[in-house]
């Protein structure tokens, strides 16, 4: 009979832990591409978040353009008496429109925070300021003509074949500037023309 005899080590086999750094390396990685995932995700809800105000925002300056509509024109609107300045508020010719640069930029220099605001929706404060459309002197039919921005009126007399009707009324455009601020420093700024 034949004895084979086994032989236990008592030490084990030395292992030098290659695995063990790989696993390491590779956990790693995975931390580093999930904080990656929620940080994208985090970016692309406040993006959302953002265009969401800016959408509310742009929606509120019809109100600013309705309410100023109805106050420059109205039936007793600042057109009735268009002379006359209204602080903060209506300006009876182009108000000076130069930007920091010198150059005419399109927009009333005014200091928003002084313009009277509304309240609209969800914290969106709406401010507005009107121009009537002229540079100098206006006591006439002729000056507004010439110094204004106008639209003939409607015709005072018919209209008949090969005939062009008799028009001395003028209709003198007003830009109205709105200026929406909203949650999270979200502003919008809008102009419309109205005339009368």
């Amino acid at each position: 009979m034949t004895h084979h005899s086994i032989r236990i080590s008592a030490r084990p086999p030395r292992e030098r832990g290659v695995v063990l750094v790989i696993s390491l390396i590779i956990l790693v990685a995975l931390s580093l591409a999930g904080l990656a995932l929620v940080r994208s995700t985090d970016t692309g809800n406040v993006i959302s978040g953002n265009m969401a105000f800016r959408a509310a925002a742009v929606q509120a300056v019809d109100t600013g353009v309705e309410d100023a509509f109805n106050t420059v024109v109205g039936a007793t609107g600042y057109a009735l008496s268009p002379e006359t300045a209204v602080a903060n508020r209506y300006f009876p010719q182009i108000a000076d429109t130069t930007g920091p640069d010198g150059v005419p930029d399109g927009l009333p220099d005014v200091t928003w925070s002084s313009v009277t605001g509304t309240t609209v929706g969800e914290g969106n404060v709406v401010r507005w300021v009107a121009e009537r459309m002229c540079n100098g002197a206006t006591t006439s039919t002729e000056l507004i003509v010439a110094n204004c921005s106008t639209s003939p009126g409607k015709p005072n007399s018919s209209q008949k074949p090969g005939l062009q009707p008799t028009n001395t009324n003028y209709a003198v455009a007003y830009r109205v500037t709105v200026r929406v601020e909203g949650p999270r420093n979200t502003v919008a700024m809008a102009q419309a023309v109205v005339a009368r």
